[in-house]
């Protein structure tokens, strides 16, 4: 795994009293393995979190990370060396920010595809008369 880290500081000029009216300080990592594309994550210095943001192609284009994506052997290994650096990892979905956990059991299969399945499932037991009893 190769990881690029690049500091930055977005600010605006100093007022008059002194002061900016805002100053991030952070940190880009871009991790790669050879492969087609980029993982692309922020952590601001003042936050022990990092963000997991984004996909970025070979072509320059950027793709979501998804839930799935915490499965991907390059995000594993980019979020274990995030934590040695003794930062928290996060995700940026379409909900907002998420914590990077991994999900597991029925989630996770939800998560892989499927979902249908679940679905119907799900109006099958809706459509059921009600708990069934143990017959002896």
């Amino acid at each position: 795994m190769n990881v690029e880290a690049s500091h930055h500081v977005d600010c605006s000029d100093i007022g008059p009293d002194g002061y900016y009216d805002y100053y991030y300080a952070y940190t880009i990592w871009r991790f790669s393995d050879g492969g087609p594309r980029v993982l692309i994550v922020r952590g601001y210095d003042d936050e022990t979190d990092a963000t997991l943001k984004a996909w970025e192609n070979l072509d320059g284009t950027r793709g979501p990370v998804g839930a799935v994506d915490l499965f991907h052997p390059l995000v594993r290994q980019a979020m274990e060396h995030l934590r040695r650096e003794g930062r928290s990892v996060q995700r940026l979905s379409r909900h907002g920010i998420v914590p990077a956990t991994p999900i597991r059991g029925w989630a996770r299969a939800c998560v892989l595809g499927l979902g249908y399945w679940l679905g119907l499932r799900a109006e099958v037991v809706k459509s059921s008369p009600g708990p069934s009893t143990p017959e002896g």
